[in-house]
């Protein structure tokens, strides 16, 4: 995908390149699974990428086997979990969310 318009836009670049490390993700699962972080469908997805809604549908079934998940919802769930683990590294780059981190008081531990 070219550029963020939607949800997909909360994440810095960084963010998503280090969240597709963390989950072992292709640059195509990532554009697939940016997609549908903005509530896209499966055929608005093939649109933007020039690819089948079947392939589309085929990288989906693919990714809920990888990330072990059962339902569109649990996928995104599981990419925001990966984004706040991996904010929440020390050296990531990545700037935490919680304000209070440097306090300690954060509820997200690693």
């Amino acid at each position: 995908m070219k550029k963020a318009a939607l949800g997909s836009a909360i994440f810095s670049e960084r963010a998503w390149h280090g969240v597709a490390r963390r989950l072992r993700l292709s640059r195509r699962e990532l554009d697939i699974l940016r997609g549908l972080f903005d509530g896209l469908t499966e055929s608005a997805i093939a649109a933007t990428l020039s690819i089948t809604s079947r392939t589309v549908h085929t990288h989906v079934e693919r990714l809920h086997h990888k990330l072990r998940v059962t339902h569109q919802v649990a996928l995104v769930l599981r990419l925001v979990v990966e984004f706040l683990k991996l904010a929440g590294a020390p050296g990531s780059g990545v700037p935490p969310i919680c304000a209070r981190r440097r306090a300690g008081r954060c509820p997200l531990r690693r």
